[in-house]
């Protein structure tokens, strides 16, 4: 980092921005509610409505204000560190509580979805999906954990905690788009799908940090509409274990949000890392 900078340290910066995550993802749960009382006919199928156009300009919207938020950051000159431990340290009894609840909220709704779907007929995609959330529920305060020692683990480590939640909805993406192969009906499970994809490149920018390749605008940004549309998400019908699943996940992306600002930096631009074509993949 730039030996200009110095520490930043502002919780009430955390605090404004998980507010506004939270109320977007619960004004997102009403307009998803009103869409699905409102604009569906007694077959399911849509009619044409206002609700669908509100929905899609709302998470336009949404989008907007996280990246005022995140320029208003850039223009204050606050920057989060570039190492992982800097920008993920969370000492203290009451991180350790909220990262292992998250974590095991994940993982009570994969075991939940384990035992809610042993009849359905496609039981087996859902089985292998309660099994990954699993390993990636039990992953995350982990890998948060270790942010915290002062002897770093060895590298694969970090590296294969920060995989298994990215490789999880990469999974749920596909096995999303195969349960929903012959539903022509988009919007039946349109928002679930962004909340699958936007959580998977917000775990993806997680492990950037790891990896040695830092985002921190991407990955705040990723982490905030994740978040909302993971929250969102909880408006619709669908297995108990999948909407905990979406809770913890929305929980352990709000986690990583709070403590990447209050780790800010203040002080004059970081220097760009240079580009190295066997780091991490950037999007």
């Amino acid at each position: 980092m730039n030996l200009e900078m110095e520490e930043y340290r502002s919780g009430k910066k955390s605090l404004e921005l998980t507010l506004y995550i939270v109320g977007a993802g619960a004004f997102g749960v009403f307009l998803r509610w009103l869409q699905l009382q409102l604009a569906f006919n007694e077959l399911g199928l849509p009619d044409p409505s206002l609700f669908h156009i509100v929905l899609v300009l709302y998470f336009v919207a949404c989008a907007g204000m996280f990246l005022y938020f995140i320029r208003r950051y850039s223009q204050s000159r606050l920057y989060p560190p570039d190492d992982f431990p800097a920008a993920f340290g969370n000492i203290g009894k009451i991180y350790l509580a909220v990262r292992i609840a998250v974590g095991m909220l994940v993982f009570a709704g994969a075991v939940l979805l384990f035992m809610q779907t042993e009849l359905d007929k496609n039981s087996t995609d859902y089985r292998i999906l309660a099994g990954l959330a699993m390993l990636a529920g039990a992953a995350f305060p982990v890998w948060l954990t270790l942010a915290n020692r002062e002897i770093q683990p060895k590298s694969w480590i970090l590296c294969a905690l920060s995989f298994l939640p990215m490789f999880f909805f990469a999974v749920w993406m596909v096995i999303c788009y195969k349960l929903n192969t012959i539903n022509s009906v988009l919007w039946s499970f349109a928002v679930e799908l962004i909340a699958i994809a936007f959580s998977m490149l917000a775990f993806f920018r997680l492990g950037g940090y790891v990896f040695g390749r830092p985002r921190w605008k991407h990955c705040l940004f990723t982490c905030a509409m994740a978040a909302v549309f993971c929250i969102t998400c909880l408006a619709e019908e669908r297995y108990l274990g999948m909407q905990l699943i979406f809770i913890g996940t929305a929980g352990e992306l709000l986690l990583c949000s709070w403590i990447l600002v209050t780790h800010f930096l203040k002080g004059e631009t970081p220097p760009k890392r240079e580009k190295d074509s066997g780091g991490f993949e950037t999007l």
